[in-house]
Order: structure tokens, then sequence, then C-alpha cells
């Protein structure tokens, strides 16, 4: 028996001195990535978990819900939802699914547009401006300008604001308006508050969690919801949960 004991412990010290001599050879593999990715999403959850959360900080008078509803006057969960309207990941339909299936639930679209997207700042300031006039128009702008030709180009964003327009009869004068002054204004409140905070898109705030990378299907968002509202009473289990559903959509894989 006391052959074996030394065996073991003797097999257990080559083992160890085996991977401390091969760790470095395998730096940069997936696993390694992974770990260091998941070591700074829990770093910046435990920062938002640090800050006092204000639903309403940043959402200045105008600000509305995805389905038109006054950010002011709502009484229940608010959603940020950070994005670029030329990102890929960047859609439309399933977040206005989940702001139907959710009535309790505020989606508030904020912008984070780009300089290496050549009309991600124009597509910006027109949802907005069409928003203030029309909702559907608004989305259904959204959803023109992020589909791609078969050569995998977005299409022309004029011919899709034209036909949103056109089809919820808003005067070019008024449109165009609205874009220099409302719209151009919470873009711009939008870009500033961005830069501390967010860095890619699409990402979510929920509870006053970053969840970066993460593009939600309409079904998930409100399971993430109540996963960050109970990381943010304590939760320990959920505070987990979130940093693998982060580090998941920042590899790009399966988040929930």
């Amino acid at each position: 028996m006391a052959w074996r004991r030394r065996f073991f412990s003797t097999l257990a010290v080559s083992f160890y001195c085996l991977f401390v001599m091969l760790a470095p050879v395998y730096a940069g593999t997936p696993i390694a990535e992974r770990i260091a990715v998941e070591a700074g999403v829990k770093a910046e959850v435990m920062k938002d978990l640090a800050m006092p959360y204000n639903p309403l900080e940043g959402l200045t008078t105008g600000r509305t819900c995805l389905d038109g509803r006054p950010v002011a006057d709502f009484q229940g969960d608010i959603v940020e939802y950070w994005a670029n309207l030329e990102c890929p990941y960047c859609g439309i339909q399933e977040l206005v699914q989940a702001q139907r299936n959710n009535p309790d639930m505020c989606i508030v679209v904020r912008h984070i547009p780009d300089n290496q997207y050549g009309d991600s700042m124009k597509k910006a300031l027109s949802y907005e401006a069409l928003k203030r006039f029309s909702v559907n128009a608004a989305n259904l702008f959204w959803d023109s300008v992020m589909q791609k030709t078969t050569l995998g180009i977005p299409a022309p964003y004029e011919a899709a604001l034209l036909l949103a327009l056109q089809e919820a009869a808003i005067s070019p004068e008024k449109f165009t308006e609205t874009l220099t002054k409302e719209a151009s204004e919470q873009v711009s409140q939008d870009i500033f508050a961005a830069r501390s905070r967010i860095s890619s898109t699409p990402t979510y705030i929920l509870a006053g969690i970053r969840f970066t990378a993460c593009d939600f299907k309409a079904s998930e968002l409100h399971q993430a919801l109540e996963l960050a509202k109970k990381a943010r009473q304590g939760d320990e289990d959920a505070k987990t949960r979130i940093i693998q559903i982060i580090t998941n959509g920042l590899m790009d894989e399966t988040m929930l």
C-alpha cells in the first residue's frame, strides 16, 4: 500500500510540473481565451452591481418605449438596448416581439453609431426622427435598412427612408426639422453616455447590468431580466449565470 501512495504522489507531482511547463504552450487556445474573457466579464458585472441603479438615469424627456409609450410615465422594468443600425446583430424584429410579449417592460433604444459604418449616424437620426411621427414607420425603417442584398451589402437607407415617409404621410419639411433638433439631441446624448460604458453592440442594460454582445431572442429577454434583478438583490447563483451568459455572447456561443 505504501508504494501505491508513493506512486500516486509522484504521479501527481509529475502532472503538476508538466502542466506548469506546458501552460505557456497552450496560452491563446480557446480554453485560455474563455478563461480570460470570463475574468473580464466578471470584473465588469461586479462593477455594475457595485453602482447604484437608477433606471431613468440619462433617459430625458421625450424618450419612449419601443411601442411608443413615454418612458417618464412608465411603471415597470426599464430595459436599455444599445444598437448600431449597421451592426448585423442589431435586428429589430426580436426586439419588437419581446416588447409585445412583455407589456410590463419598457425597451428603450439607445444609439452608438460608429465611424467605421458609413451610414450608421444617418440611420440612427432617421430612426429617432421617424419614431416621433410613427413608431411602426420607424421600426419598419430599421428592419429595411438591416436587410442585406445577395452581395451582402446593406440596403440603401435613402430608399427605406423615402418609403417610410410616404407610407406614414410624413412631411419632409417637418421630418427634417425633427431630425436636426430632437433626434440629433437624443442621439448626441447617447453617444456621450456610451463613452465610458458601452464597448460593442448589441448591449442590453438589465437592472443596471451591461449584457455586452448579447442578441437575445424575444423569448429569452424576460429570463435574462429576472436573473439581473436577482443578481441586483445579491443572488450569487444569478451572478454566476449572468457571467456565463455574457461570456457565451462574447464567444459567439449559445447564451440561454
